[in-house]
């Protein structure tokens, strides 16, 4: 690895790809933070971005790093914003209608996934455990904003976009390990299913507040709203069925304007 940057970075980024933090919002850090393309090529085993790096994305990123810093400063820990930790909702029709037009037209672009950390994994030897869709930056804002409001009102507080991540279809034999997300930018999470062609049904298992453990069933269309950074959430049991097809969503609370 490059001694250019410091070994508290290496760390950084060896943390954050355990997490199964995606590549693009790693490499635009090292970025935004003054190292340069070839130091970070250098430790990043020459990745290509597969979002342009224009300004836009470096002002979210910015703003987003001033959260978290600012965030840090007021909390030692990660409060708790609900009573119970988790709720289940229905996702509004008309953003619920426009991802289905974009998954259903761009099934035959589905990549395979490697989510680091080991986060996934496939009971039946040899056999992939995910594959993903990429969305649209123009998409995953506005998902974002369509479920801001309903988001809010749940947590009580005014929250920050971070990040949407593409359509992750499970496959068949596939398990989610049971995991808190990432401290930073995942403290508020959505998670909606968008589809589905399972023989059992294949339950999200969360913990409480109070560290019961509850299953909750998502149907197309439904989404959980869950505190994603404190409350412990996998799917234990293997995958019965051909796909399982959600999208994350993350927010944190807005500490700056």
């Amino acid at each position: 690895m490059s001694k250019k940057i410091p070994q508290v970075w290496l760390d950084w980024i060896l943390e954050n790809i355990s997490l199964g933090v995606d590549l693009d919002d790693i490499y635009y850090t090292l970025v935004q933070n003054g190292f340069k393309k070839k130091e970070i090529n250098s430790v990043l085993n020459n990745y290509k971005p597969k979002k342009k790096l224009d300004d836009s994305l470096l002002d979210k990123d910015k703003l987003i790093k001033k959260n978290v810093e600012e965030f840090k400063k007021t909390f030692k820990e990660i409060p708790s914003y609900t009573e119970v930790g988790f709720s289940k909702q229905k996702l509004p029709k008309e953003i619920h209608a426009k991802i289905n037009k974009f998954y259903k037209a761009n099934l035959a672009n589905k990549k395979e996934e490697n989510v680091a950390g080991g986060y996934i994994q496939n009971v039946k030897e040899d056999k992939e455990s995910s594959i993903t869709i990429e969305l649209p930056d123009e998409l995953r804002d506005e998902i974002h904003s369509s479920i801001q409001d309903l988001i809010e009102e749940w947590s009580g507080m005014e929250l920050l976009p971070t990040y949407v991540y593409g359509v992750r279809m499970y496959l068949d034999g596939a398990i989610l390990n049971s995991h808190k997300d990432r401290e930073e930018t995942h403290i508020i999470g959505i998670i909606i299913n968008i589809d589905q062609k399972v023989r059992n049904d294949w339950y999200l298992e969360i913990e409480d507040h109070e560290k019961n453990i509850h299953k909750v069933l998502l149907e197309p269309g439904e989404m959980i709203f869950y505190e994603s950074a404190t409350l412990k959430h996998g799917r234990p049991e293997p995958l019965s069925g051909e796909y399982y097809s959600n999208i994350f969503c993350h927010y944190m609370p807005k500490m700056v304007s």
